[in-house]
């Protein structure tokens, strides 16, 4: 068996849809921090120490802090170097249709409890849930009984996922504060401007924040074009939005590695826009959140020729520059990538080119390395290249 990851769960939100009441949660946020068994031991000492330092003999709890937010910044800048990573769901309770049936608490929890399990087992072959005992939380008490009814144990009665009886209250109480933190980001009850300062300590840490309901829309509400005058934007964004969602849609319930990652990689393209729309997120970023779930992992080649480049053969709009990828979200965008791309394709074309003429100067015409049919295009292009052909 290999190192096993634990996966400490707690909740934000309550499970009310009257939005009416100032007081009931726009959001309800589940928040996995996942830490290797090799690292547990030092992360709860560490957590401990932070706790003592602010909280003294209470726990460090999200509440606790409320709208002290230069002291929820400071511990979190304390937090950010230990080896955890976070992994999330954010759902906006006020996209989910009156008539679907879910506004129901208990088949709100039900339906979160299929949600979760479903993504967190296909995400993780092996993965040791821990929630709290003491005080449980609904949701958080509904899905130990809905994984421990589904899941499989092995003859020493472990589930490679499952509730395992481990325990860990210093990682709960990370868990309890990064819920909390995020809640600030989407929640109209905790909306904080601090947020961006929070998510920039914490960026590193997050391999998955998902959204849910999925809705286009929702992106096209918050955007903010930097371009006012540009009339496309809008059209962009919707496509390339919508686009990535239908893949993913699609493509889902896919068991093949390769398909996962597309996936991982569209979802991380996704919640990148929603945080920095603007911004394209290097290589590297993107592998560190791709290969941190993963056992084997995946190189720049690999990524570039089997990952990317495979979406766009799917029409999926992906745009690329010198300082990584993004969805684009306007004409500049899709400038980048086509930029980038004849940085390549050029060259290429005038080295055939150039080689074609000199076999073709050797054997007096005779031999035109362009001839075969699968060649015409390339043929064309040079043959227009040649004549000036714009």
């Amino acid at each position: 068996m290999d190192e096993i990851q634990y996966a400490f769960i707690d909740e934000f939100g309550d499970y009310d849809f009257d939005f009416d009441k100032h007081d009931v949660s726009t959001h309800f946020i589940i928040v996995s921090i996942l830490v290797k068994e090799s690292n547990k031991e030092m992360v709860e000492q560490e957590i401990d120490k932070i706790r003592q330092k602010y909280f003294q003999a209470g726990e460090m709890k999200s509440s606790e802090i409320e709208n002290n937010h230069n002291l929820r910044l400071q511990i979190v800048k304390e937090l950010k170097d230990l080896p955890f990573t976070v992994y999330a769901y954010v759902i906006d309770k006020r996209k989910i249709r009156e008539d679907s049936g879910i506004t129901f608490k208990k088949t709100f929890i039900n339906y979160l409890n299929r949600l979760a399990y479903d993504d967190l087992n296909k995400t993780f072959e092996q993965l040791d849930l821990v929630a709290s005992e003491q005080g449980a939380k609904e949701f958080t008490q509904e899905f130990k009984n809905y994984v421990k009814k589904t899941s499989i144990p092995d003859l020493f009665n472990y589930s490679t996922f499952g509730f395992n009886h481990s325990q860990s209250t210093m990682l709960l109480q990370l868990a309890d504060l990064i819920a909390g933190s995020i809640a600030q980001g989407y929640d109209k009850t905790q909306f904080s401007e601090q947020y961006r300062s929070f998510y920039q300590l914490i960026k590193p840490k997050i391999i998955g924040i998902h959204q849910w309901p999925y809705d286009y829309k929702n992106f096209l509400y918050e955007y903010k074009s930097e371009n006012p005058d540009c009339l496309y934007d809008e059209v962009i964004i919707r496509k390339s939005v919508n686009l990535a969602y239908r893949y993913i849609d699609k493509n889902r319930k896919s068991e093949e590695d390769d398909e996962k990652i597309r996936i991982d990689f569209l979802k991380f393209l996704l919640f990148n826009l929603k945080e920095n729309p603007n911004e394209y997120v290097y290589t590297q970023e993107i592998l560190e959140n791709l290969n941190a779930i993963r056992s084997i992992k995946i190189n720049q080649h690999y990524f570039r020729s089997n990952i990317v480049s495979k979406l766009r053969d799917n029409g999926l709009l992906i745009a690329s520059s010198n300082k990584g990828y993004k969805l684009p979200v306007s004409l500049t965008d899709l400038y980048d990538f086509v930029n980038l791309s004849s940085l390549t394709i050029h060259p290429m074309i005038q080295r055939i080119s150039k080689c074609r003429k000199q076999i073709l100067l050797a054997t007096n015409n005779e031999i035109d390395i362009l001839d075969q049919k699968e060649y015409d295009y390339l043929k064309r292009v040079i043959e227009m290249e040649k004549l000036g052909v714009k």
